[in-house]
């Protein structure tokens, strides 16, 4: 398939299907957004985004708003058909660092400086939780959409929708990075400054956390398999997966898939499949089904079993899969968007869109 292609010259910061696969929400670094038309690469929306830079995306599970967060400390709803500005929302902070619709698209959560801020999908406030000790440095809703955490310096908090107060605190000592949060509701697990993961088990019984160590350098990426199972990581060149079921991965051999020439960027498990799409800083882009890996016993001996690749000409900034699972869109550092199709049992390749964004 011929490549389409449009330009905005800028890094892509963000990425985000719509719920039909028909389109693609692209957020540029310095603010400008677009549309995007899956199946011919045209720009169908031009959104002006923030002044400043825009710093997060988020589409709606019912397809009809697309939010975004940026350096002007607002929160803006979108109309995702026009591309119209329908409400703009005071984020609370100097900077909007998060957004993100729930699952059902019912409520939108958005966090700026300390505070955390859960939205009915119409734009009125339903709470505030504005008591963190830093800046929330992650956030990430359940994936029964009944709740969200956030993540600061020492601590992550678990709310339910509709009630302010958190109903769990997990504490650790250390600047949190990410969050990851198993589809089973069951665990979570937090990247750190110091090139670890904490693993939590809910509730929380009060005892230490699992600790992953290791890491060449900070892990920045994490991802969780349908089952609950695996949690892949990176935090180097090579993609670490755990086995967290049983007794959890205290003791156990992790699997090492190895292949990318420079530092993992970016993470993606399937959500109903057990596909896992990785991106680098060097834009090799790789499928692996860790399910089907030899997995090691006594002998921590890498893998390079994978199932697709392909190679980009920049550093991988973001990476999604489809919300059908056939395909996956990949955002480069040179502006590049990438929209790949991969048949579901073979991992090949079915025809390709290349998107370049430009102002």
């Amino acid at each position: 398939m011929t490549p389409n292609t449009f330009q905005l010259d800028d890094p892509v910061l963000a990425l985000d299907w719509s719920p039909d696969g028909r389109r693609l929400a692209v957020a540029g670094i310095s603010g400008p957004c677009a549309v995007v038309d899956t199946t011919t690469g045209i720009a169908a929306q031009r959104l002006a985004g923030h002044p400043g830079g825009t710093l997060a995306l988020s589409w709606s599970a019912k397809g009809d708003l697309i939010a975004t967060g940026g350096q002007d400390g607002k929160v803006k709803l979108w109309v995702a058909d026009s591309g119209a500005l329908l409400r703009e929302l005071d984020g609370g902070a100097a900077w909007v660092e998060h957004v993100a619709f729930s699952p059902d698209g019912g409520h939108l959560a958005t966090t700026a400086g300390k505070r955390l801020r859960l939205w009915k999908a119409n734009g009125e406030l339903a709470f505030e939780f504005a008591a963190h000790e830093s800046t929330v440095s992650a956030l990430q809703w359940r994936a029964d959409g009944k709740g969200v955490a956030t993540a600061c310096y020492g601590k992550i908090r678990c709310f339910r929708i509709g009630e302010p107060k958190p109903y769990e605190m997990l504490d650790w000592k250390a600047s949190l990075l990410s969050l990851a949060w198993s589809p089973n509701g069951r665990y979570l697990a937090s990247s750190t400054q110091e090139n670890t993961i904490q693993f939590f088990r809910l509730p929380s019984a009060g005892r230490e956390p699992l600790q992953m160590t290791g890491y060449p350098s900070k892990v920045k990426n994490l991802a969780w398999d349908r089952t609950a199972t695996f949690l892949a990581s990176g935090g180097g060149e090579v993609i670490t997966v755990w086995n967290v079921s049983g007794q959890g991965p205290a003791g156990s051999l992790p699997l090492q898939l190895v292949g990318h020439p420079k530092n993992l960027s970016a993470l993606a498990y399937q959500r109903r499949g057990d596909l896992l799409a990785s991106g680098c800083e060097a834009g090799a882009v790789f499928v692996w089904n860790p399910s089907q890996c030899l997995w090691p016993v006594n002998d921590p001996t890498p893998t390079e079993e994978r199932v697709f690749a392909m190679r980009l000409p920049a550093a991988i900034n973001e990476l999604r899969w489809s919300p059908d699972e056939t395909a996956i869109a990949v955002g480069c550092q040179d502006g590049t968007v990438a929209i790949t199709r991969i048949a579901a049992a073979t991992g090949a390749q079915s025809g390709s869109t290349q998107v370049r964004t430009s102002t």
